[in-house]
């Protein structure tokens, strides 16, 4: 592996941290792996796919996924898509925002728009095992595994009898899902669904190897190496929290257009470490921080390094915890919801954690996405911003409506600093605390009432505090996994994995299923119009903040690396590095 270089900026800048310790990783190789070194290609003169000169050492580095996951049916985050879009090869893979053929060669819909009928390429596991139909097939009878409680379960609802299995109300051999023999993969709704193939692009649906996740049992999962690959990179080594390497997948169809040998993944927390290294070439990418915005942007219009800004489809907010037993026994009541809600502005937000570098959201569907050939957010109002100006930096009438659902239960109080809301945060990075004081000051000076800081050491605690209810608030991002705005809107429905607020309107559940069948375009904005305004001014369920966008900085060498719109954060496989 080369981390050598790397380390040895560290050491030369004094900034080596304990969280670099060991960053060596672990030793070993991946089921069916070999040894990095017998699988380098690069070679002095060889060309890239324009014509480039490739450098001889093909290898990349980056920073550290925060994984939650190693497994397929459990991925529901943007991290570990990312590890997967580098290990997996499902039936599609996004390239430069257009799905591409790639687990299949082709398919064919039904002229009723029922049936999926999908001709499978011929690939292998970085053991040398065949990948076939009833690999697909498995992954989907796994994520509808109730036990599991897989969190993008409902991604196969759609599938004819999907959900009736999930509910135990029918066996797996009555679901939609056939490998009519190794090579040839069927699927049957119960209803048209004009965004199922961009579903299966997503992680849940790549195939698996029951035979390896037995191997492992209860474990599976829960580390690296116990990963077979069938796509483009398979894991060499892997330390939690440190590092992981990444080395090119011999065994892959399409081998010969992977140029990379190895990515080199490290932990790095600090935002001056990470720009440091990448001044000095050792890192080959970072997002743009507020505060090196100027001077790196101005650095990529002198051609010192590449730009890359695109528009997102991801939002972030806050999500309020509406169950009874949350930490202060209130967020139940969506009245105190709504008052806590419009204590955040999102444009001071905006400005005093990131430098005013996104676009205030007051709504939870992006710009961007849309219903047929019309952008949801032109046609369909953000659904609090009138509303919120009415209370906008108004304590008195936040603290008048704060009093009214205290009343609703029976809980109401002339001193409102007896009151204690928790908010659950992770990490100690420069924004992190930017965040928890913002919360801190604005929930104080506008209601009066206490603030306890609940920080959790990582992103993996975090998750799993917010799947316990552990907070009042927290503070979540979603990014879209598909065109249309039923990628966010279907979060909250009730019981879903990534509802983490227990949100649950029947209301709402049942627009949701209207849309389940409305092959009507106006129809179904208008739907849409609706649930969101239920979900966000009537019940007051989260708080949009803002609108993400995609600004970071490439190394010159470092060509076709790029960031999906959809799915995972990073795509290493078409990149390269160039001969300077």
């Amino acid at each position: 592996m080369k981390l050598r270089r790397f380390f040895s900026v560290l050491m030369a800048a004094g900034l080596v941290a304990s969280s670099l310790a060991g960053c060596g990783g672990s030793a070993g190789t991946s089921a069916g792996g070999d040894n990095a070194d017998t699988q380098k290609t690069a070679e002095n003169g060889k060309k890239g796919p324009n014509g480039e000169t490739l450098a001889a050492e093909q290898v990349a580095h980056g920073m550290q996924f925060h994984v939650v996951t190693f497994d397929t049916a459990q991925a529901g985050d943007s991290e570990s898509g990312s590890f997967f879009l580098a290990t997996c090869e499902g039936l599609f893979r996004e390239n430069k925002g257009v799905l591409e053929n790639t687990g299949c060669e082709k398919y064919e819909i039904s002229d009723d728009g029922l049936t999926y009928t999908f001709h499978l390429r011929k690939n292998k596991w970085s053991d040398g095992v065949e990948v076939v139909a009833s690999q697909y097939k498995d992954a989907v009878e796994r994520v509808l595994n109730v036990d599991l409680a897989c969190p993008y379960a409902f991604f196969a609802f759609p599938i004819k009898n999907a959900e009736n299995y999930y509910n135990g109300k029918c066996g797996f051999d009555e679901v939609g899902v056939e490998a009519v023999d190794d090579y040839t993969l069927k699927f049957t709704l119960e209803a048209p669904e004009p965004y199922f193939i961009d579903k299966l692009a997503y992680t849940m649906f790549d195939p698996i190897r029951v035979d390896n996740i037995e191997k492992y049992g209860d474990t599976y999962g829960t580390d690296a190496m116990q990963v077979l690959s069938c796509g483009p990179y398979m894991v060499q080594e892997y330390t939690a929290s440190q590092s992981t390497v990444l080395v090119k997948n011999p065994e892959y169809w399409d081998a010969e257009h992977v140029y990379l040998d190895e990515i080199d993944l490290q932990q790095i927390d600090e935002t001056a470490t990470q720009f440091q290294l990448f001044e000095a070439g050792q890192l080959d990418f970072v997002p743009a921080s507020g505060d090196y915005l100027k001077k790196w942007d101005e650095a990529a219009s002198e051609g010192k390094c590449q730009l890359y800004i695109d528009k997102d489809v991801s939002t972030q907010y806050f999500a309020f915890n509406t169950q009874e037993s949350c930490p202060s026994g209130l967020m139940q009541n969506a009245k105190i919801r709504k008052a806590v809600a419009y204590t955040f502005d999102s444009q001071t937000f905006i400005d005093s954690v990131y430098n005013s570098r996104y676009t205030a959201a007051y709504g939870l569907v992006t710009p961007n996405i849309k219903v047929g050939d019309k952008e949801y957010r032109s046609e369909v109002a953000e659904p609090i911003k009138e509303e919120y100006s009415e209370y906008a930096n108004n304590p008195e009438k936040l603290k008048a409506l704060f009093h009214e659902g205290l009343k609703e239960l029976g809980k109401d109080t002339d001193d409102l600093s007896t009151i204690t809301l928790q908010f659950l945060g992770y990490g100690e990075t420069t924004i992190e605390k930017d965040i928890e004081q913002y919360v801190v000051q604005r929930i104080q000076d506008n209601l009066g009432v206490k603030v306890k800081l609940n920080i959790v050491g990582d992103f993996g605690l975090a998750n799993a505090a917010q799947l316990a209810g552990e907070f009042d608030l927290c503070m979540l991002g979603w990014g879209a996994d598909y065109n249309d705005p039923m990628t966010f809107i279907d979060i909250f429905r009730t019981g879903g994995g990534s509802n983490y607020g227990k949100y649950s309107s029947e209301k709402y559940d049942q627009i949701l299923d209207q849309l389940a069948t409305e092959q009507d375009n106006d129809k179904r904005m208008k739907l849409y119009g609706e649930a969101e305004s239920i979900l966000i001014r009537d019940d007051a369920a989260i708080k949009p903040l803002l609108y993400r966008d995609k600004h970071s900085y490439i190394n010159n060498r470092f060509h076709n690396f790029q960031y999906p719109v959809f799915g995972g954060k990073y795509e290493f496989k078409y990149a390269y590095i160039v001969e300077e």
